[in-house]
């Protein structure tokens, strides 16, 4: 039957909605094929758009930078954990959640590769159901058990279909939007610092950072081709001294 390549990339494009803190991307033509005869292009853009992967060092001042990490410690066995039955707009999901949704006679294993599918890849930029503030400022995240259990493992590196593993509310969203947070109060009926505390804020990006393990957001592309199951899984951004961060390519190589 052989390997089938699974491609869990977004497409990626000036166009593409990046966090909105950050500048817009810009795609310039230094050159094109009706005036010079080939096409140069030159891009501005943060490294945090699209699929794209954080080095410890994004999050932790003592933390290793790309140029540090291996190919190998980004390649590997892992679980592609199907969390959409449980990942509704906000919902911040325990590690009993988890566990749950783990696919039949499968546990996380030392040194694996996890990756928390919510299922939130149907609104990014590239789906005929794109919705960017479902996308970015109402998808779900874990609790830190969770973080706590995958840093206990050792895993290899951590990912997600989300905008940001962390709760979307445990992002900058929260001081832009007091809007959303008076939603958010109201459906859940109590003050967000009783269901949300500030203490935790970007928990998952500081306890990865400081653990050395990587982090990944944004996947895309065919992830529900593999949901649920184990597969071998690699990321590949640059090979970058002293990047903190670096859009990049990521498959999963399934069996069959």
């Amino acid at each position: 039957m052989g390997t089938r390549i699974v491609d869990l990339t977004q497409p990626w494009g000036d166009r593409m909605p990046t966090w909105p803190q950050f500048q817009s991307i810009e795609v310039i033509d230094i050159t094109t094929h009706h005036r010079d005869r080939k096409s140069t292009m030159l891009v501005k853009t943060n490294m945090h758009t699209g699929t794209h992967i954080d080095a410890p060092s994004h999050y932790c001042e003592t933390g290793r930078d790309l140029g540090r990490i291996a190919l190998d410690e980004l390649y590997g066995t892992g679980l592609v954990i199907d969390l959409r039955p449980i990942a509704k707009p906000w919902a911040f999901y325990s590690l009993d959640d988890v566990k749950r949704c783990l696919p039949k006679g499968e546990e996380i294993r030392e040194r694996d590769i996890v990756i928390l599918y919510t299922g939130w890849d149907r609104y990014n930029w590239s789906k005929p159901t794109r919705d960017d503030v479902t996308y970015f400022d109402r998808h779900p995240g874990p609790q830190p058990e969770v973080i706590d259990h995958l840093i206990s493992k050792q895993v290899k590196w951590v990912g997600s279909d989300a905008a940001s593993i962390d709760h979307s509310l445990y992002t900058r969203v929260r001081w832009m939007r007091p809007d959303l947070v008076t939603e958010y109060e109201a459906m859940t009926g109590k003050p967000i610092e009783e269901t949300l505390p500030e203490k935790d804020f970007e928990y998952v990006h500081y306890a990865t950072a400081r653990h050395d393990i990587p982090m990944l957001e944004n996947l895309g592309g065919e992830i529900a081709e593999v949901a649920g199951r184990r597969v071998t899984i690699g990321a590949f951004p640059w090979r970058w001294q002293g990047g903190e961060g670096c859009i990049c390519r990521v498959a999963a190589f399934a069996e069959g």
